[in-house]
């Protein structure tokens, strides 16, 4: 039986990596155009502040999706480096 998580409403299997690749590129791609961002304003007589927050780690979630990708490469049997050869020609 598969492990489902749920991201972004979206069901996917914890096992495939290909699936868990695409649901959190998908999810990186709406942390981009700002989705995920919270505004909080405060307003007093003297002072106006506006900041935002995001609660994404960018960093940490473009590590994870490398790791993904390699992981559905493998399993796809795609190879992600091929060897180089060399001739010596007389």
């Amino acid at each position: 039986m598969p492990a489902l998580v749920s991201i972004n409403g979206v069901a996917v299997d914890q096992e495939d990596p290909c699936a868990l690749y695409q649901a959190l590129y998908a999810a990186k791609l709406r942390i981009l155009a700002g989705e995920h961002v919270e505004e909080l304003q405060i307003q007093s007589p003297v002072t106006r502040e506006l900041m935002r927050f995001s609660v994404a780690n960018l960093k940490s979630l473009d590590a994870e999706l490398m790791r993904l990708a390699a992981a559905c490469s493998a399993k796809s049997g795609k190879r992600s480096r091929y060897a180089k050869t060399m001739r010596f020609i007389r």
